[in-house]
């Protein structure tokens, strides 16, 4: 792919970052219907279901028409109600988790929009991470850089995938986190992702 040339990689100015989490939530909600309002297929994809589900009550009923959300059908429902409504001239707006951000393929109008709504970064509440971390910790190491950061560049590279799947794709990555421009690590994450044209307000 010609990245520069298909792809934009967008970081909107906000006025919150995801630790002010009831801040952040209605800031993306205030967000999304703009930022998406001129593409027939967008994927927004986010990190919790308590976040999505606060998001779509949040937005205006003109725009939570439509959108389809995880959770109240099944993946493969969504992909196939998303495309129909494309394919009749209407736009659709997927909301996701996790599972949308691999394995999905939404070429060409299906998909020229994905919104990031944070960071992917996971919480090491499994026994294995958590553990995992521990070793790393104990032998002088730092966790959140050794495990927690690749995982996250890994997560966001797997997301920003789902936006150009053909040579002729074009559209536009937007992350609604801060964090890539506020904190020393958001360089490494930023670095990791693939080299679109930036724009930065």
């Amino acid at each position: 792919f010609n990245f520069r040339q298909q792809g934009r990689l967008l970081l909107p100015k906000m006025r919150s970052e995801p630790s002010q989490v009831n801040e952040h939530t209605a800031e993306i909600a205030e967000l999304i219907p703009d930022l998406v309002s001129e593409d027939a297929g967008a994927l927004v994809l986010f990190t919790s279901w308590k976040q999505m589900l606060a998001v779509l009550d949040l937005v205006d009923e003109d725009f939570r028409a439509r959108v389809l959300c995880q959770g109240n059908l099944s993946k493969i429902e969504i992909l196939q109600q998303h495309k129909q409504a494309i394919d009749n001239a209407e736009k659709s707006c997927i909301f996701g988790l996790a599972s949308f951000s691999e394995g999905v393929d939404l070429p060409g109008s299906y998909c020229s929009h994905v919104v990031i709504a944070k960071i992917p970064f996971s919480v090491p509440d499994d026994p294995v991470s958590a553990t995992l971390s521990e070793l790393i910790e104990a032998r002088g190491g730092n966790a959140f850089y050794e495990v927690m950061l690749p995982d996250a560049a890994i997560k966001m590279v797997q997301a920003a995938g789902r936006l150009l799947r053909t040579e002729t794709d074009t559209g536009c990555v937007t992350i609604l986190d801060r964090r890539l421009l506020t904190k020393s690590y958001g360089r490494i994450l930023m670095n990791a992702l693939p080299p679109f044209a930036r724009e930065i307000r």
